[in-house]
């Protein structure tokens, strides 16, 4: 046996000692293709107990996309957002790449990892150290919390921040594309809440968004605004377009039966609509669709404003 190979025994089992799923690769250059590939060496008992693979399952990089990332499209993405995080290390002079990314463990289940994947190397034997630390559980609580903070908890729309996020993020990239916000508000809710009590008002909030998610054109967000009104946005869409959408939106709701503890209520909404113009500021575009609400309610309710 060889020095390089008795340093790499001692190498190996040692990692199998880290409770942290390790893979060792090595680069080759293929007498065929004449690409570079990256041969799996070793695996220890954290990778195989954690994510379930051994080296007969993932002997290369190759084999490792296959595996973990079973959807064509999926694996595409990941390869090339690797390759890209690969590049941009190496351009800033790092020796690791690092990425968070959802795989296919053996037993079926998907989870989170840190990826950390050393590449460049000094020692002799030319080895590649990955680890792979799961972070699924922090991942699902970071998501969670990011739903929670964009997410109205009455209805389950997007609440006014998210809205607000859609709406710059639409207006600096709608350039050449129309884009058409909706606002309305339940009529006389202020009397539903004074009627029947607030449960009741919580109720016809939580039905009426479940009828303005039955929009039957996409739309690129669905918002709660505040109270009793709700903001919708509408990318790619005419206002001729906008308005019929409003005007469906209000006929349907006006011919829904809304019910609560059996008692009928005859619900209405009135809707403000407008185009965002060229280079319009977020604070104007919401200036003028509020401002053709508030027209639409002096107009006597249950109507569309085009403002």
């Amino acid at each position: 046996m060889t020095a390089r190979n008795d340093s790499e025994v001692i190498l190996f089992k040692s990692l199998d000692f880290i409770p942290i799923p390790i893979l060792l690769s090595e680069s080759r250059i293929d007498e065929i293709s004449g690409r570079i590939q990256r041969i799996h060496r070793f695996v220890n008992h954290a990778f195989i107990e954690q994510i379930g693979y051994t080296l007969e399952d993932i002997p290369d990089m190759d084999a490792w996309f296959k595996t973990v990332y079973p959807e064509p499209l999926v694996r595409q993405a990941m390869i090339e957002g690797w390759a890209n995080i690969v590049e941009s290390s190496i351009n800033a002079g790092i020796d690791t790449a690092e990425m968070q990314a959802r795989i296919l463990c053996r037993n079926g289940e998907y989870r989170w990892f840190l990826i950390t994947a050393q590449i460049a190397t000094e020692n002799q034997s030319e080895l590649h150290i990955v680890t792979m630390r799961d972070i699924h559980d922090l991942q699902l609580l970071i998501d969670e919390n990011q739903t929670l903070s964009n997410t109205d908890v009455l209805t389950g729309l997007a609440n006014r921040r998210k809205a607000e996020a859609v709406l710059e993020n639409a207006l600096s990239t709608a350039k050449g594309t129309e884009l058409c916000l909706l606002m309305c508000d339940v009529d006389y809710f202020k009397a539903i809440n004074d009627t029947f009590g607030h449960l009741c008002g919580d109720d016809v909030l939580v039905q009426v968004a479940r009828l303005l998610e039955g929009l039957r054109q996409p739309a690129a967000c669905i918002a709660r605004w505040g109270g009793e009104e709700f903001l919708i946005v509408l990318q790619g869409c005419s206002l001729d377009e906008a308005h019929q959408i409003a005007e469906q939106l209000r006929l349907d709701l006006a011919a829904t039966d809304f019910f609560y503890h059996n008692q009928q209520l005859n619900l209405t909404m009135s809707f403000g609509c407008i185009s965002v113009q060229d280079n319009e500021s977020l604070r104007s575009a919401l200036f003028r669709v509020d401002s053709a609400l508030y027209n639409a309610k002096s107009a006597g309710r249950n109507c569309v404003v085009m403002g």
